[in-house]
């Protein structure tokens, strides 16, 4: 038996020298190919994310987030929870939000950044809202609100009386709701951003008819529901479709017109939150459809409620799971700590013999590092030299070619690049951008318009549109130092502060903040 010991012993010995000896070299590479992998992973869940793939932006986040952990990211980690936190609310998980959001505040306290912590504050309490506890929103929302009149950005302020508002309208404090929603309508228009204006008059709508001014609620959802079709913002679209419905239902003369018209807008916005993965707003939708249709069409009334019912069963279901996992899970714990107990009294003198190896192993490991950090040392300076010969070659070799493509524009075409330009410029004043309109006001189809534009630069409208965002952006932080970042990403188009520093770090390959501390 001792014979046996000690020949494992001298194995492990000489596995330990040879991984000391061998691995060490490498770790300069896996650390380059896991930060990739990180990077990769954090930009893929941003793009699902701005393009209201929840469920996608969720599964491919939850795989980036210990990567970016582990390779110290904070930035991208807190932008990462923001992400996880608000597709978790969409998709009405509460619990998982509420925990992506509060580790995000976590990290914008340690950054200190006022505008950050007000940001993550804000979600956290709309959440809260969403779960219907607005007693505990409140307490968050008004720190946030504390913070954002710190960074005196009205955008900020806007924002986070809009929640505030939505917090005070479910413990029905109606005057409060009004008063707090009627400054941020004001502080968007003097903003210019209509996008966020049509938000907060959504709110107030919803105020009004539960005020039981269902009329004047109804003719502001009339007015709006337009805008938020052709803009594309479905979230807004399918909230409003719904609010308004049930508006028009509860209505003191509804009559069979306002029946129709309700049951036209509940449809429309089942159908946005099925393709959104929201089945929480889809059961309302639903719920209101049955309601719209029993005295239309009972046939079509049942059907409706079977819907509903499989959805309210669903979620359900899904909460039970949850439970039963944690359940399961606590259960499995317990369990699992008996078993190691029993392991570790068995290995005992193995564990003793590790102990001596692993002395032994440390001597030999420090005798190898200075050699490693050399080794990564001259592989870093190699890596960089490549990285700024190579970036040289591409502004040079892109400058060549871009100059050449000028040279070989007809008339035309220089003509449909400056309308082009003209109407993107003109839409990202209204802090919008849709190719759709950008197609009907040069008096073309959208399909028409891609193989045009593609055609002339190569590029497709969405890559061009974020080229001349960024260009405006970095134009920006040259020139208007006085701007925030936050200022800087409304002026570009942007809506928050995250997705415009994903999309300028994946243009030029560095974050707003860097850049601008590196000009200095």
């Amino acid at each position: 038996m001792k014979q046996r010991i000690l020949l494992l012993s001298v194995l492990v010995l000489l596995v330990m020298v040879s991984m000391a000896q061998t691995e060490k070299p490498s770790d300069a590479k896996a650390a380059n190919r896991e930060h990739y992998e990180a990077k990769k992973l954090y930009e893929t869940s941003g793009q699902y994310y701005d393009n209201q793939k929840y469920d996608s932006a969720v599964i491919v986040g939850e795989k980036a987030l210990p990567l970016l952990r582990q390779k110290g990211m904070k930035d991208e980690e807190a932008e990462e929870l923001s992400i996880l936190s608000v597709c978790c609310m969409r998709q009405s998980e509460y619990e998982k939000a509420l925990q992506y959001a509060k580790a995000c505040n976590k990290l914008d306290h340690e950054s200190g950044d006022a505008e950050r912590i007000s940001s993550s504050l804000n979600t956290i309490g709309s959440i809260y809202v969403a779960a219907k506890q607005p007693q505990e929103a409140l307490k968050y929302l008004q720190q946030a609100l504390q913070y954002a009149e710190k960074t005196g950005i009205k955008a900020r302020i806007a924002l986070t009386c809009g929640s505030l508002s939505e917090a005070e309208f479910a413990q029905k404090h109606y005057d409060e709701a009004i008063n707090y929603i009627d400054r941020a309508i004001q502080l968007e228009r003097e903003e210019g951003r209509e996008a966020k204006l049509h938000v907060r008059l959504s709110q107030k709508a919803t105020i009004l008819a539960g005020m039981g001014q269902k009329q004047q609620a109804v003719e502001i959802f009339d007015s709006i529901i337009p805008y938020f079709r052709t803009t594309g913002n479905h979230q807004s679209l399918a909230i409003s479709l719904n609010k308004a419905g049930q508006a028009l239902l509860e209505m003191n003369n509804a009559n069979e017109a306002k029946q129709r018209q309700a049951a036209e807008y509940f449809r429309e916005s089942a159908q946005l939150c099925r393709e959104m993965d929201n089945p929480f707003n889809e059961m309302q939708a639903r719920r209101g459809l049955y309601q719209a249709l029993w005295t239309l069409n009972p046939d079509s009334a049942r059907i409706e409620l079977e819907a509903f019912n499989q959805l309210k069963d669903s979620l359900y279901n899904q909460a039970s799971a949850e439970t039963l996992a944690r359940y399961n899970a606590e259960f499995g714990v317990d369990e699992l700590q008996e078993q190691n107990a029993s392991m570790r009294r068995s290995y005992k003198y193995i564990i003793i013999i590790g102990i001596v190896l692993l002395l032994v192993a440390i001597v030999i490991v420090v005798r190898q590092t200075k050699l490693a950090r050399l080794q990564r040392k001259r592989l870093s300076e190699v890596t960089m030299t490549l990285d700024e010969l190579r970036q040289r070659y591409e502004q040079a070799n892109t400058s060549d070619e871009s100059e050449k493509e000028q040279d070989g524009l007809t008339e035309q075409d220089k003509d449909f690049l400056t309308k082009t330009m003209s109407a993107i410029t003109e839409q990202l004043e209204d802090n919008h951008v849709n190719v759709d309109e950008l197609a009907s006001t040069l008096a073309m189809s959208t399909s028409q318009f891609r193989r045009r534009l593609s055609a002339i630069t190569g590029e497709t409208p969405q890559s061009y549109i974020t080229n001349i965002r960024m260009q405006k952006a970095r134009y920006l932080l040259d020139t208007q130092t006085e701007l925030s970042i936050f200022e800087v990403a409304l002026r570009c188009g942007y809506d928050d502060q995250s997705s415009f520093t994903r999309a300028f770090k994946r243009f030029f390959g560095i974050t707003p903040s860097d850049y601008l501390a590196k000009k200095q």
